[in-house]
């Protein structure tokens, strides 16, 4: 059983840098302490831990001899301790999705990687980690189980990107589909600026920052508690600012639960619209778009859509591309989620920040060793939000799809799912 468990200590550590945390996303974690600084990569992207096989490690409930043997890192009497009575952490031996706290069972044990950030209740090293923000680790541990997400006064209940999902409105971007590697639906990161509810490290990253200029400039503010470094976005007063989520029927969902009071253009006055990515957002703009180097909060405020990306003080503008460029961000450029980046890149940035870098992606291999997808060819495929011309083009199964539906080789398309 020893050998066992140190295959998956070994399994965890690959993704580690010096300061011996977990790589989240293929970016290390600059925080020596786990303080939740680690980077992630919204909608869609990598792997952010190992994949435990099967027998990788003791179950909960097995014999033991050392707290190497079990998934939980901890053997008492001779027996595995189990980090969570609730639902499967990773490792453990599982027949179905739902016994995981993952929701992910795969070949035969709970997987960590249903999603991007891993899940309330499962096993973490760090903060990092989590999808919000929080490692419990019990003293002497070195195996902690992910805490769940800030919370407070706003308009979803801990639905923030990453979580797993099963329906829009269970999330604060009222987008719940597939993640890229593993299929899994769970709560999409909106584009740009992040809404209501969902998490942030200042101000800035949340839409209705003061500054920007925009409706709703200065009635959201990031609430972090004491001792914390990422908080979730509040609307405290006031009315919902460009950018954030707002009331909106027949889309992937038949209705999204957020309020009807968009500022500029309060009620059903067809401010709230879809971005591309099939988020109900406040466009209180007036038909008009921002140009190039304009503050935004989401691409949808940008003439011809173009990333709404960070500048180098963090304020959100609307990128300038190249002439005759591509009108996506290529490698080391500012981004805010995978869909900003060129196919073949992803955005890493740190948990709650819309600050992110453009780096490469490499999807996780089949079950024949070889990378799934491949856009145009290639041997990556495109991650959502991303730009294809077929659905071969995307990771996960996720549609290509353009104004006119599923597309078949035309141009200006994305991997997303189709707006009903």
């Amino acid at each position: 059983m020893r050998g066992r468990r140190t295959l998956w200590v070994t399994l965890l550590l690959v993704g580690c840098g010096s300061s011996g945390n977990l790589s989240v996303n293929g970016a290390l974690d600059a925080s020596a302490n786990g303080g939740g600084a680690g980077a992630i990569g919204g909608g869609g992207g990598s792997v952010i831990g190992p994949n435990f096989d099967a027998g990788g490690c003791a179950s909960d409930n097995a014999a033991c001899v050392a707290n190497n043997d079990c998934c939980s890192g901890t053997c008492v009497g001779g027996t595995c301790q189990s980090l969570n009575t609730m639902c499967k952490t990773a490792g453990n031996a599982c027949a179905s999705n739902d016994q995981c706290c993952s929701k992910l069972c795969k070949d035969g044990a709970c997987s960590l990687t249903s999603s991007f950030c891993v899940q309330t209740g499962d096993a973490c090293l760090n903060a990092a980690d989590c999808c919000g923000g929080t490692c419990n680790i019990a003293a002497g541990a070195t195996v902690g189980t992910c805490g769940a997400p800030p919370t407070g006064a706003t308009f979803c209940n801990g639905g923030i990107d990453g979580t797993v999902c099963g329906g829009c409105n269970d999330c604060c971007s009222r987008l719940c589909a597939p993640y890229g590697p593993s299929g899994v639906n769970v709560c999409q990161p909106a584009s740009g600026c992040h809404v209501d509810g969902d998490l942030c490290r200042k101000d800035s990253d949340c839409c209705g920052a003061a500054g920007t200029g925009l409706p709703g400039d200065g009635n959201v503010t990031c609430e972090i508690e004491q001792g914390h470094a990422v908080g979730i976005c509040r609307n405290p007063t006031g009315c919902n600012p460009q950018g954030d989520v707002c009331h909106f029927k027949n889309y992937a969902c038949s209705i999204s639960s957020a309020r009807n009071d968009c500022c500029g253009a309060p009620g059903n006055s067809g401010a709230c619209q879809l971005d591309a990515l099939g988020v109900p957002r406040c466009s209180g703009l007036g038909g008009t778009c921002r140009n190039p180097g304009d503050t935004c909060s989401s691409a949808a405020d940008c003439c011809n859509h173009v990333p709404c990306v960070p500048d180098a003080a963090g304020m959100l503008r609307c990128m300038t591309p190249a002439d005759a460029g591509p009108t996506c961000v290529g490698q080391g450029g500012a981004c805010t989620i995978n869909g900003d980046c060129c196919v073949g890149m992803m955005c890493n940035r740190p948990l709650g920040s819309t600050s992110g870098t453009c780096g490469p992606y490499t999807p996780p291999p089949s079950d024949a060793g070889v990378p799934t997808g491949g856009y145009d060819g290639g041997p990556t495929c495109a991650l959502y939000g991303q730009t294809c011309r077929s659905s071969s083009d995307c990771c996960g199964g996720v549609p290509c799809t353009g104004p006119n539906g599923l597309c078949n080789g035309e141009d200006g398309c994305i991997c997303v799912t189709p707006i009903k």
